[in-house]
């Protein structure tokens, strides 16, 4: 199969193509391998190859919804058999899981055929995908930019037509800011709806959910359905009332949609992002919704940010404890990039007064979006208050990471950082970026990426929908009827 009709299929339309005869799945594979080795050098999205393992590997039923149809994992959460899951860090190539992840066997119950894993930031921390292991990821509509992150690899093998489909991860705006930026669909779903296990319990205090990025809607709602038979392991109780891929083609209502422009972590938007999220209003009220400004009741940039900091120092602290036990031995700095360890030293000067604070927060956010989804049925905002950034824009500079690794590491003043207000300064100024995803990780609700506008016909631009807690049935009909509306899939980068 030649490249150019490969790009023409989204994951369904392959695995109907296997199923008919049409193409066999080592073809799919081949002709997937074959634009990876083309199109990797200039982006650098694979974090491990296993081309040799999916080779070998074949689905058992020949009749799995997407038997046949290539597929990446994201490094980061979800377990692989045999592969070592390095989360951007180079002591986990030490831990090799003896077991897939409930999520990874659904996906090849249901046909994937896994050939790699895609490159993330260490440990998931940031929107952009750099990290000392891999390198930097560039994004297929401009090398120059970002594809944002954590799931920017993922992101960049979609968009550029390696995978129809791939596996992601969202813990403050990680699947959903990079199909902004790369012109993608995106959708994080509602805590509990997709089930981490065995060995991750829930992350971020549940802000985290694994789902994936894609080109079409509909493959969205197949994989979720997909995703969601591990929901019976889940802490949470979210079952679906029916089959989203079913749902999508229901007749969608005329919704009520409030409309919100304004980042909940601060910052400016800038005027590019501003016109697109007038284009996608327009597109909602002449497709005869009602549109009204409100927002939920959330708690200021202050205490967002936080507490976002709180609970992510905070894991990081914990997960020092967990490698020390694993490795026998201590973890320094020199194990972590100087951001990482900065923040797992502030994590480990918090106390439980904090912590638990924190955690009441984010269930505090969950109760605001449940009052407002009393009265509307979706919120739509933009993504990010700002275009793709260039590559290193949002990394702390050399000297910067130097002077962390001297205080932090060197010379052990970690105690410097408990009532600095630097960190929280400086933090605050990271999250800006993810002012408007991060509120609904903490709420625990769904909210997606569609991507509407394209910025000088060149640069993507998503805007953002959420609605209450188990409504992803409502965003994937709207994204469906958005999809028929102002079509984005004949989009492709010139790569």
């Amino acid at each position: 199969m030649q490249f150019e009709e490969y790009r023409r299929y989204d994951a369904i339309g392959l695995a109907e193509l296997v199923r008919r005869g049409e193409v066999s799945a080592d073809e799919l594979l081949q002709t997937a391998l074959a634009r990876l080795d083309s199109v990797n050098p200039s982006l650098n999205l694979l974090a491990q190859d296993w081309r040799g393992k999916a080779y070998a590997w074949q689905c058992a039923d020949s009749n799995a919804p997407l038997a046949g149809v290539p597929f990446l994992l994201k490094d980061l959460m979800a377990d692989w058999q045999g592969v070592p899951t390095l989360s951007g860090n180079p002591l986990m190539k030490q831990r090799i899981p003896q077991a897939d992840s409930h999520l990874t066997a659904a996906y090849q119950c249901a046909g994937l055929r896994i050939f790699g894993k895609t490159t993330t930031p260490e440990w998931g921390l940031l929107p952009y995908t750099e990290s000392a292991i891999y390198g930097v990821t560039r994004n297929p509509w401009d090398t120059e930019r970002t594809p944002g992150g954590s799931s920017g690899g993922s992101a960049a093998a979609v968009v550029a037509g390696i995978v129809p489909v791939a596996h992601g991860g969202d813990g403050g705006g990680s699947i959903r800011l990079p199909a902004h930026n790369c012109g993608l669909f995106g959708l994080k779903p509602s805590r509990g709806r997709v089930d981490s296990g065995p060995l991750i319990r829930e992350a971020w205090q549940g802000m985290v959910c694994e789902h994936v990025l894609t080109r079409s809607v509909r493959d969205s709602a197949l994989m979720l359905d997909i995703a969601a038979q591990t929901q019976h392991h889940s802490i949470y109780a979210c079952p679906p009332a029916q089959s989203f891929s079913d749902g999508i083609k229901q007749p969608l209502r005329r919704l009520k949609i409030a409309y919100w422009r304004k980042p909940w972590l601060g910052g400016e938007v800038e005027a590019a992002v501003g016109q697109a999220f007038e284009y996608s209003l327009k597109l909602l009220a002449d497709a005869g919704h009602n549109l009204e400004e409100a927002a939920p009741d959330f708690a200021d940039a202050e205490q967002l940010g936080r507490a976002m900091l709180i609970v992510l120092a905070g894991e990081l602290a914990h997960l020092q404890l967990q490698l020390a036990q694993q490795l026998g031995r201590k973890i320094s700095y020199q194990d972590m990039e100087p951001s990482t360890w900065a923040l797992m030293t502030y994590g480990k000067q918090l106390s439980a007064a904090e912590a638990y604070w924190a955690r009441d927060l984010l269930l505090a956010q969950a109760v605001a979006a449940e009052r407002f989804h009393r009265d509307y049925d979706v919120l739509a905002t933009p993504v990010c208050p700002r275009l793709t950034p260039f590559v290193g824009e949002l990394a702390p500079s050399e000297s910067e990471q130097r002077i962390s690794s001297l205080l932090l590491g060197k010379l052990g003043l970690g105690r410097l950082l408990k009532n600095n207000p630097l960190i929280e300064r400086e933090s605050r100024k990271a999250l800006a970026y993810v002012g408007f995803t991060v509120p609904f990780n903490m709420s625990g609700q769904p909210a997606m990426s569609v991507p509407l506008y394209w910025h000088e016909d060149r640069l993507p631009v998503g805007t953002q929908f959420a609605a209450a807690h188990g409504q992803e049935q409502l965003l994937l009909q709207l994204a469906a009827e958005l999809e028929s509306i102002n079509p984005w899939a004949q989009r492709v980068p010139p790569l």
